[in-house]
């Protein structure tokens, strides 16, 4: 996407911001971008709301149910006392559809701009984990729940749609890392299902809190999946990511179970897979995307070139096995 045509994108997303907050009685706004990720995030002035508006997930994920998900579990996780953002109360909350643009509201925070202390959002995630553990598959009323492991179905259908030639390669690695993680007998929970940097954040008021925020990719699988998400940039790019990113898990296993090291690994390379089918889809025209998306199929060649077996990787049982 070009400077144009994002700013562009970002007019239209404000006015489609300005003409919901006034049909929903909310007077005039004064829309303002604070989040550019794979979803628009706006404060609207004077009142109290944050817009999170789907762009670059919007046409694989144009179902509105993501929205609802996401909404119902930082509900759930709020009453349950974890660390999230809020979404606006009741229907004022959404998912509502205004010029073509799938909008939540939330209330807004007054956050950090540095990412916060690792070990504090670690141990942040850990808690959100022992809520998420609690909540039925079938979180959504009249929503059917989503099948385990839906990333990589999700991951699976971007890297088929893809021109790259070299998508037959992914694919088929991505098919053998799922046959072996679906065998896997740990327990399944709703995760964070993108429980990275971007989205942990200090509190301006109180450094020492952290928050977890963008619950849209929220999914059911292992711990280890999540974990992955934690850890896996980092340890594919290294450097001050991958320093964070290992004191985050280290808070983490400061409140969490323990965790299978050979899960952690193949779900590190399934989430790569993942993360290579969104970029293709997205686009790699955004600084630094297009270097990030070629280290990790580098790091992908080399761990089919060095003959890493999922299978091998992940044992028969789990130490959280009940």
């Amino acid at each position: 996407m070009t400077e144009a045509s994002a700013a562009g994108v970002e007019a239209d997303v404000s006015a489609a911001c300005r003409a919901l907050a006034r049909r929903l009685g909310l007077g005039e706004v004064r829309p303002r971008v604070i989040g550019r990720f794979s979803n628009l995030v706006l404060a609207l002035a004077p009142t109290p709301w944050v817009a999170r508006v789907a762009t670059g997930t919007a046409g694989p994920r144009a179902d509105p149910a993501w929205a609802r998900r996401e909404v119902a579990l930082a509900r759930a996780l709020q009453a349950g006392g974890a660390p999230v953002g809020a979404p606006a109360p009741g229907e004022l909350a959404g998912p509502h559809q205004e010029a073509g643009w799938r909008i939540t509201l939330w209330r807004g925070l007054d956050l950090g701009l540095q990412p916060p202390d690792p070990h504090q959002a670690g141990r942040a995630l850990a808690a959100c984990h022992t809520v998420l553990a609690t909540l039925p598959a079938a979180l959504v009323p009249g929503q059917a729940a989503p099948e385990p492991w839906a990333p990589l179905d999700e991951a699976r259908r971007l890297l088929a749609a893809a021109p790259d030639e070299a998508r037959a390669d992914l694919l088929a690695r991505l098919d053998t890392l799922a046959r072996a993680l679906r065998a896997h007998p740990a327990p399944l929970q709703w995760l964070h299902g993108d429980a990275q940097v971007n989205n942990a954040r200090a509190l301006r008021a109180d450094p020492a809190a952290s928050v977890w925020l963008d619950w849209e990719d929220a999914c059911r699988g292992p711990l280890e999946w999540d974990l992955a998400g934690l850890v896996g940039a980092g340890r594919i790019f290294g450097g001050p990511e991958q320093a964070w990113a290992e004191a985050a898990l280290a808070g983490w296993c400061e409140q969490g179970p323990p965790i299978d090291t050979a899960l952690l690994d193949a779900c590190i390379e399934a989430r790569a897979l993942f993360v290579v089918a969104w970029t293709g889809w997205m686009g790699a025209d955004r600084p630094g995307r297009r270097e990030r998306l070629a280290a990790r199929l580098a790091w992908l060649q080399q761990r089919g070139q060095a003959g890493v077996a999922a299978a091998a990787l992940i044992p028969a049982a789990s130490p959280r096995r009940p």
